[in-house]
């Protein structure tokens, strides 16, 4: 059964921050901790960029990039798992104290509240004021 689920998270971190975080797809992995690897044909989000994430060292998903918008600070993707098949819907809006990140995820139910608890974590380091670091250096950059 398909299902649609919003998760939000705030946190003290600029938009412009928090959007470089998005943005740079090898930094994807310092605030979702979930993925522990990130391979794409361009280093930035692009619509038509396509990929492949590890998901906890146990799984490998899909991705194209459906849409960007960076003047709104929003993103669009589909994810793919074997026969799972999830298209999810990201963004920043501004607050007076920092940034609210939301997802938007459409797919099966199971998955859903699965995904639930991780994806709240990683918005949370996503807007979190906190250097993560990366491996194209730090957030400052």
């Amino acid at each position: 059964m398909m299902g649609v689920m919003t998760v939000t998270a705030t946190g003290a971190a600029t938009p412009e921050l928090a959007w470089r975080r998005s943005y740079y797809l090898q930094r994807w992995t310092a605030w979702a901790p979930h993925l522990t690897g990130v391979d794409a044909d361009t280093p930035t989000l692009a619509a038509g960029t396509r990929g492949r994430v590890e998901i906890l060292r146990i799984a490998t998903a899909r991705f194209r990039i459906l849409r960007v918008n960076p003047q709104a600070r929003t993103w669009t993707w589909r994810v793919r798992v074997g026969p799972l098949n999830l298209l999810l819907d990201h963004g920043l809006d501004e607050l007076p104290t920092g940034t609210r990140a939301w997802v938007r995820i459409r797919g099966p139910w199971l998955i859903l509240a699965l995904y639930r608890p991780l994806m709240w974590w990683a918005l949370r380091r996503l807007v979190s004021a906190t250097n993560l670091g990366t491996t194209l250096g730090t957030d400052k950059t």
